[in-house]
């Protein structure tokens, strides 16, 4: 009974596990944050351009300043000042998007979300590709964070043999009582395995 001085070592993994944890849903959480982020971006881009699109003024660009757009296809991107059709309002400064693959030599037709707008939208697939894109990536982020975040199932942990009693009460009877020396023989080892 003697006391030998060790300090009682703690379970396995108690400390380490913790601290894995913790860094483990750091990470996945900053990943989600980043696709929700990103995301959103898309998604707000997207409904600005369809806005622009299917609900905006009409009017023109009377381009100003042209920069070379360098990207994955080269293009120009270009402001200047917007005209509304019939000289409704003018706007001074917006940016023409997506980039124009031409520079332009003439008045730009586009349309803008409203007065306040400082940016004009030529008909491209930006309101498709930027909202389905939004919409995929918010799906991502969500789909990241139920997988970290979701309950887990309450039978992960039982053994087989708890499993296996637990399917059996599940499906009910097995069928008519069994009959014959081995049926006898079972049911006097569960009658004595009760008592």
């Amino acid at each position: 009974m003697g006391h030998d001085g060790a300090e009682p070592s703690a379970p396995p993994g108690r400390w380490s596990g913790g601290s894995v944890g913790w860094q483990v849903i750091l990470m996945v959480g900053g990943f989600a944050a980043f696709l929700g982020v990103l995301g959103l971006l898309l998604l707000v881009q997207g409904v600005t351009a369809t806005l622009a699109e299917y609900a905006g003024s009409p009017g023109q660009v009377r381009v100003s300043r042209c920069v070379p757009f360098e990207g994955k296809n080269e293009g120009w991107t270009c402001t200047g000042e917007f005209v509304a059709d019939g000289g409704a309002f003018r706007i001074p400064e917006v940016t023409i998007e997506p980039y124009l693959e031409e520079r332009p030599t003439a008045p730009v037709p586009a349309r803008v979300v409203d007065r306040r707008s400082d940016e004009a939208w030529i008909p491209s697939l930006v309101p498709l590709t930027a909202g389905g894109g939004g919409l995929a990536f918010l799906g991502m982020a969500g789909w990241v964070v139920w997988g970290v975040f979701r309950p887990g199932d309450p039978e992960e942990n039982l053994s087989k043999r708890a499993r296996r009693r637990l399917e059996r009460q599940r499906r009910g009877p097995a069928g008519p009582p069994q009959l014959g020396n081995r049926a006898r023989s079972r049911r006097r080892r569960r009658r004595r395995s009760a008592t």
